[in-house]
């Protein structure tokens, strides 16, 4: 009876190694994920702001760009 608990006890301590094993594991991962989706949204708050600077650009280059066409309508043919 006593190898029959001290049996148990091993097997137990063996199932919590194993268990905290995983949590460890587990725990890793989960930070590099945390760690990835940190560095995606960093990226695409880049993005966005240079997006967005694209888009002033390209309305402040519009109004040099319909000049030409605005001058040359003046003249008769």
């Amino acid at each position: 009876m006593p190898d029959d608990i001290n049996t148990a006890v091993a097997v137990i301590n063996d199932m919590n190694l194993q268990i905290a094993s995983a949590a460890e594991e587990q725990s890793a991962v989960s930070e590099e994920v945390s760690k990835t989706v940190i560095a995606i949204r960093d990226v695409t708050k880049e993005l966005a702001n240079h997006s967005e600077h694209a888009a002033t650009i390209n309305t402040s280059l519009n109004g040099p760009a319909n000049d030409p066409q605005r001058l040359v309508s003046g003249f008769r043919t």
